[in-house]
């Protein structure tokens, strides 16, 4: 049975591979990097032995990302977070022994893995990622099950959250290359990743005091002429707003 679920999943793109039976923990030498769509490689697997767990990368490899939604905190969560910036949207969902995975197609930007950065009780898998799958085995005993109310398709995800995926810290340290920059402003993104590219630029040159005016006609043409499709004038002013009032409070905590 895992087995034909294995070659089904490698068919539909997904790159796969083995867990120990009733663990997370995975049963070849280099893990999720020994990934494969290869059929001959996933009937070897499982012909070793018919019980082992099956996870799917995440990431770049597979073209998916998984938002984790661990239990009722992670729920609670979810309700705050799309009360304030809309539904998500029905996508291919499984349930776990803690919750449920929501899988959603890999964006231009990338996804890496997070716990609780976008919210506390909602984790992030994405490159160098993965997850395991229907119908493996938990070391609770509970099964991983595919939910009978998702969607037949995965869906692209909210710019508002790829946004809380992709977005830094402030103080962190951590410096985007100056060539990102400029692939940004030159090719410019395509839907899924309009909102957050908009806001990261928007901070980029805010923190550098420019004025907020000339950030939002920046942003304004930016979006006309780099933006595939281009946003609404009006999410443009939003999200400058946003990152305006952001860097603000910014600058009044460090006096």
């Amino acid at each position: 049975m895992m087995l034909r679920t294995a070659l089904a999943l490698a068919e539909k793109g997904f790159a796969v591979f083995p867990c120990k039976p009733r663990e997370k923990v995975p049963a070849t030498p280099r893990g999720v990097l020994d990934a494969s769509k290869d059929r001959a490689m996933l009937e070897h697997w499982w012909g070793l032995n018919p019980h082992y767990n099956l996870a799917i990368a995440t990431g770049t490899t597979s073209g998916i990302f998984v938002v984790d939604i661990d239990g009722t905190d992670g729920e609670r969560e979810l309700r705050r977070l799309e009360a304030e910036y809309g539904a998500l949207p029905s996508t291919v969902e499984s349930i776990t022994p803690r919750g449920r995975h929501l899988y959603f197609r890999m964006p231009d930007t990338p996804v890496r893995n997070s716990a609780g950065k976008v919210a506390p009780g909602i984790d992030v898998r994405g490159d160098g990622g993965y997850v395991l799958a229907p119908a493996s085995v938990h070391p609770s005993g509970r099964f991983y099950a595919w939910s009978v109310d998702c969607a037949g398709a995965i869906a692209q995800a909210p710019d508002w959250l790829l946004e809380k995926i992709t977005e830094r810290t402030h103080g962190s340290g951590e410096a985007i290359p100056p060539a990102e920059w400029r692939e940004l402003v030159a090719n410019g993104v395509n839907e899924g990743a309009r909102d957050c590219t908009v806001a990261k630029l928007s901070g980029h040159l805010l923190r550098r005091f420019l004025d907020p005016f000339v950030v939002l006609e920046l942003m304004r043409c930016w979006n006309a002429v780099r933006c595939r499709p281009p946003l609404p004038e009006e999410d443009i002013a939003r999200i400058v707003d946003s990152i305006c009032a952001k860097e603000l409070r910014r600058r009044g905590h460090a006096g």
